[in-house]
């Protein structure tokens, strides 16, 4: 393909910084360079092996620079700029889900959460404690019920006109309504106190404070304040240090396979190993200099960072940037440890090194039983492509009401999830299956290219269902490019089109499995769309006859509560946070 721009005409600066490729205005490469001039030309003035690098020069469209002081600057840059545009062709990690964290918001009053995903772990907003292998939910719940901190998600900039049911009930003092709280701080400090194992402290403070009232004939408070000593007592949970302590360390484990890399990282909290990570990438269509570098940096964008990482010696000399790069992340001192003799740390990246070849063992032995899954099909069903790609179709509704497709897609076995599509069925009110299937069918392929069709069209139904995709496959002139298969759910048989007798695979066979882990995702996604679609509509019939109901009320009261059975099961109080009262008793009065 040829370039839409004469890369001798761009102006290139030799100084070290950091360059950004891009195709209509979308970036799609991030890299550094010592010399900019010379590290941008290198892409232009030869021909490339990699067929990566190649592609990427083929979308190159502009390329814009930023010049900095050093090279270890443009390190750190190049970094951050790849957290904020994603690009296509740099090593990103997906955000996955890790062990709970306790998080303290960092606002005027802050509120006490638990997050679960990586893409919720931001040091600029919160404070994080943990991770707890157990126990956060119980440790969340005596937090709020001894020290009364708020675990609401009220915007505290703003002063809501009255308290919800939790002040009423005496578990929150409502610093959304009453804003000069000044006991909130030491609320804070002592549910901060507690997250850092100073539970025994705190205890003692709570025993003076309760021998005072009773000294004083304040036994309604003396009790409350037992009570608070009672629930600290029994806290079974272990107390895991802030980030920052000493003995909070990553143990990182990273080995290259092919166009994979692996990474294992056990986390060890206060001295002992509370859990561990682990995840791989493919880097097939990948650009990057330093793959070890590039990676532990990607991987500390998606996890906040402890005071210590520990890596085996051989990568020593591969990670020189990355402690600043990371200590210009975290705002603090990070340590990096090489053991190289008998020791502690020594014995935790051995046994990390385990672990990362028991998860890359696992991993190709799970790829070799799909790919002869794969292969099963392709050989039984003599089918014209091989399946690497399937699109699922699964229909949901109710006696014809908010009826919705669902259109999953499984790649090598494994779902695809940014591919996925829903279709609010447009057709008629009515339960007929066949038209609905039509109509998807039609609205999905009609339009869409050749060279993006799957291998295997699957239908969630039987004969009659895989007859209707046929047809229109037929009128749309493409029903010669992709296989057209059905899966009939009572008996798992699976249906060829054209063909009248159904295939029947055993259940333990990973042929029918790639086939069954497809179907059940559609039918997971679709149905959950149906619902939020049934929800809406319910609550507008049920709430359009209520005096001073509009649509964003009902809009309102939908975000909030998800469904009218909800709406029903709240009190007047609660209700009345979004609507007037007055509309509120109504809506409850038949309740």
């Amino acid at each position: 393909m040829e370039l839409e721009f004469d890369i001798k005409k761009i102006e290139i600066p030799t100084n070290p910084g950091v360059y950004l490729m891009k195709n209509s205005d979308k970036v799609i490469y991030v890299g550094k360079a010592k010399n900019l001039r010379k590290r941008v030309l290198s892409y232009f003035n030869r021909e490339h092996e990699s067929e990566k690098t190649r592609e990427l020069v083929r979308h190159i469209r502009d390329i814009e620079f930023i010049i900095c002081n050093s090279e270890l600057d443009a390190f750190i840059l190049e970094n951050n700029l790849i957290k904020k545009y994603q690009p296509k062709y740099n090593i990103l990690l997906k955000d996955e889900k890790t062990y709970p964290y306790i998080k303290l918001s960092k606002e005027k009053f802050p509120t006490i959460s638990i997050i679960r995903t990586t893409r919720a772990l931001n040091l600029k907003n919160g404070e994080y404690y943990g991770p707890y292998p157990n126990g956060a939910w119980n440790l969340k719940k005596i937090l709020v019920k001894v020290f009364k901190i708020r675990d609401c998600s009220k915007n505290m900039e703003k002063k809501h006109p009255r308290p919800c049911l939790k002040y009423y009930m005496k578990f929150c003092p409502a610093p959304c309504v009453y804003k000069e709280l000044e006991e909130y701080d030491e609320i804070v400090e002592n549910v901060r106190s507690v997250l850092r194992g100073n539970t025994g402290e705190i205890i003692k403070n709570l025993q003076k404070k309760m021998e005072e009232l009773s000294k004083n004939m304040q036994f309604e408070e003396a009790i409350t304040v037992r009570e608070q000593i009672r629930e600290l007592n029994q806290l079974e949970v272990n107390q895991i240090n802030e980030y920052g302590k000493d003995l909070d360390e990553d143990i990182f484990g990273v080995k290259i396979q092919g166009n994979r890399v692996f990474i294992c990282v056990l986390n060890v909290r206060e001295g002992k190993v509370i859990g561990k990570i682990s995840t791989n990438i493919d880097i097939s269509d990948k650009i990057y200099d330093n793959i070890v570098e590039n990676t532990v940096m990607a991987y500390y964008v998606k996890h906040i960072i402890p005071k210590n990482i520990v890596f085996s010696q051989e990568v020593e000399n591969e990670c020189e940037n990355v402690k600043v790069g990371l200590e210009n992340i975290s705002g603090k001192r990070i340590n990096f440890y090489f053991p190289k003799i008998k020791s502690r740390r020594k014995d935790l990246v051995e046994m990390c090194e385990l672990n990362l070849q028991k998860d890359m063992e696992d991993y190709y032995r799970k790829v070799d039983t799909i790919e002869q899954g794969m292969k099963t099909i392709y050989d039984i069903l003599k089918l014209k492509n091989y399946p690497r790609k399937i699109e699922c179709f699964d229909i949901s509704n109710t006696q014809g009401k908010d009826a919705v497709a669902a259109m999953s897609v499984s790649v090598e076995g494994r779902p695809s999830k940014k591919d996925y599509r829903k279709f609010k069925i447009k057709t008629k009110d009515t339960p007929d299956d066949y038209t609905m299937m039509r109509e998807v069918i039609t609205r999905r392929y009609s339009k869409l290219p050749e060279n993006q069709f799957p291998d295997i069209i699957l239908i969630d139904g039987g004969l009659g269902h895989i007859n209707v995709a046929g047809e229109v496959l037929k009128e749309l002139g493409k029903d010669n490019i992709s296989d057209l298969l059905s899966l009939a759910e009572a008996e798992e048989e699976i249906y060829k089109y054209g063909e009248k007798e159904p295939y029947v695979f055993p259940r333990e066979w990973e042929a029918l499995k790639i086939f069954q882990r497809v179907r059940d995702e559609a039918h997971r996604f679709g149905v959950t769309y149906h619902r939020k679609l049934r929800s809406k509509r319910v609550i507008s019939s049920e709430l359009d006859n209520i005096k001073g109901i509009g649509k964003k009320r009902k809009e309102l009261l939908l975000k909030e509560f998800g469904s009218y059975s909800e709406i029903k099961k709240q009190s007047v109080e609660r209700l009345s946070m979004l609507i007037p009262e007055k509309i509120a008793v109504e809506i409850l009065k038949n309740n």
